[in-house]
């Protein structure tokens, strides 16, 4: 299916694309981006047919930038570039997100940003949520939303993030001196229904714990 939606991009864009990149988390990238020197609302119509029939095969909806806001991104989405990055496979053109550079401060005030979100939404879930099927689920959840704050974190400390889940979670405890068993745990399944409130407890503590280093942390 990739190889069909690569042809196809080929066949519409013609020069105008210049990377299709395959990208995602523990080392099975399943995202993908799809880059281009331009990107008018017509170009967006050539291409519409490819990606709606891609992702109604596949369930993933390719991510289309022009090689220019991809560039001029870092400043804005430095953490969703972080995501592409770790790890990433170029399928076809040239690596584009090799060629991004990104600045600490952008990295450390983002971070901070999506840190807060994240506890503010934990806690309003929290609240609402009644069935202990739907709080396993937001639990679940939590992982693959907090992957690009790991590699944030990771990034901040100039260490490259591992690509198997397992190795990430312990580079992160290292690094900043906090316990991801509970990520362990929801990762594995393992969570009982009368140990959920406990889970959300001590993810709400973490996240806290990291906001407040993130904080004081000078880039």
């Amino acid at each position: 299916m990739v190889e069909q939606l690569i042809n196809e991009c080929k066949e519409v864009l013609k020069e105008n694309l210049v990377s299709i990149i395959k990208f995602g988390t523990e080392g099975e990238p399943n995202n993908i981006l799809v880059v281009t020197k331009k990107l008018s609302f017509n170009d967006l119509e050539k291409i519409k047919p490819t990606i709606l029939k891609y992702s109604k095969r596949t369930k993933v909806v390719p991510i289309l930038f022009t090689e220019q806001g991809l560039m001029e991104s870092s400043d804005v989405f430095p953490l969703e570039l972080l995501d592409m990055k770790y790890p990433h496979k170029v399928l076809f053109g040239d690596d584009v997100i090799e060629k991004v550079s990104l600045d600490k401060r952008h990295v450390r005030r983002q971070l901070e940003y999506e840190l807060r979100s994240k506890l503010i939404h934990l806690r309003e879930n929290y609240i609402w949520i009644k069935k202990p099927k739907e709080l396993k689920a937001l639990l679940k959840s939590a992982v693959p939303t907090l992957m690009p704050l790991f590699y944030g974190l990771l990034y901040l400390k100039n260490q490259k993030p591992s690509t198997n889940l397992g190795s990430l979670f312990g580079q992160v405890e290292k690094a900043y001196e906090v316990d991801m068993n509970l990520f362990r745990a929801i990762r594995e399944e393992k969570i009982k229904d009368e140990e959920l409130s406990l889970i959300v407890k001590d993810l709400i503590i973490l996240l806290e714990k990291l906001i407040r280093i993130t904080d004081k942390l000078e880039v």
